[in-house]
């Protein structure tokens, strides 16, 4: 039997009728599906799929951080099937793939090195920034990533203290190196005082918070060596406590709409100074807590622009206490350092 076509049908036509009974097929479906990349946490759950594939493994951190608003420097991916971080440079496969993101925030804990005017001066290692060939009054060193947002807990662990000493948060990371005093600073910081001073000026001398260009409020002294100044920081509640070797010394307020860089500033070449980052539950308690108290008012404190004794220069010290420091090292020396 030949096949009936329907009159003025063509062969074409009449095989397209034969297959009348299958399902029909939408034009995009039909088309292979656009190569994407996928990527996921530790847990398994998809966080972002990015279509069109990225040329490169730092375009893909690029496109991952206006999504998941983690900043590139943050992000550790490892490709499907691999246990090695991929670099910036790799390339990426046309056809996609898979990969898994973890959050690494030790950038936050990390001196910028690289970055800083003064470098020269300066020996870091990670958290931990000294400086034997210091040539200048002071440096200030920042870490390589700001604190963004959520909470966290930072701890600066002064294996020695020259002389005077800043720890806090910085808004501007061009104040990095020796051109920016600590009195100088937009900041918020834990002002050391000075070692062998037993002033009970807050401005220069006593310890206390420096905040914005004022001299806010007394703190306890750390000592030359071993004190651990700890920093609670909540971008959320805009706060920051401060505390020394667990007992809150107080907190204030901080912005919530720009990025705030870790800073230290060294000031002898004998300053000694570790960043660690630990747990947010191995914060102090009191700390905690004194986030969601009532914040003192930085406004009320006593301007860091002018000399408690008259004249305008801080940071650089008399010939007698020049004298008095270096008798004092000497028996530090003298003492096994």
């Amino acid at each position: 039997l030949k096949p009936f076509y329907p009159p003025q049908a063509s062969p074409a036509l009449a095989a397209a009728l034969s297959r009348r009974g299958r399902p029909r097929t939408a034009p995009q479906a039909m088309a292979a599906a656009e190569p994407s990349v996928a990527v996921r946490n530790l847990a398994g759950r998809l966080l972002a799929e990015v279509s069109p594939v990225p040329e490169t493994v730092g375009a893909l951190k690029a496109e991952l951080a206006e999504r998941l608003e983690t900043p590139p420097a943050l992000q550790r991916l490892v490709g499907s099937g691999s246990a090695q971080v991929c670099a910036d440079e790799d390339k990426l496969s046309p056809e996609g793939g898979e990969f898994m993101m973890v959050v690494d925030e030790t950038p936050m804990c990390t001196w910028d090195h690289a970055g800083n005017p003064d470098r020269d001066m300066l020996v870091v290692d990670g958290g931990v920034v000294t400086c034997p060939e210091l040539r200048t009054d002071y440096i200030n060193v920042l870490t390589r990533e700001p604190v963004r947002r959520g909470a966290h807990y930072f701890e600066f662990h002064m294996h020695y203290i020259g002389d005077e000493q800043w720890c806090g948060l910085v808004a501007n990371p061009a104040q990095a190196g020796r051109f920016v005093s600590g009195r100088r600073l937009e900041a918020w910081t834990y002002y050391a005082g000075r070692m062998r001073s037993n002033s009970d000026n807050i401005v220069d001398g006593q310890a206390a918070l420096h905040a914005l260009g004022k001299a806010v409020v007394p703190f306890k002294k750390p000592g030359r060596e071993g004190s651990v100044i700890g920093m609670l920081v909540d971008v959320g509640k805009g706060a920051v406590a401060f505390s020394l070797n667990g007992e809150l010394q107080g907190a204030c307020a901080i912005p919530t709409d720009k990025p705030l860089w870790v800073l230290t500033q060294v000031d002898t070449d004998k300053d000694h100074v570790e960043l660690r980052k630990p747990s947010l539950k191995d914060a102090p308690p009191s700390n905690l807590e004194a986030l969601t108290g009532a914040l003192i008012e930085v406004t009320a404190g006593e301007s860091l622009s002018y000399h408690p004794f008259g004249g305008h220069h801080f940071d650089s010290d008399t010939d007698e206490d020049q004298e008095d420091e270096t008798d004092d090292e000497a028996a530090h020396d003298s003492c096994g350092e």
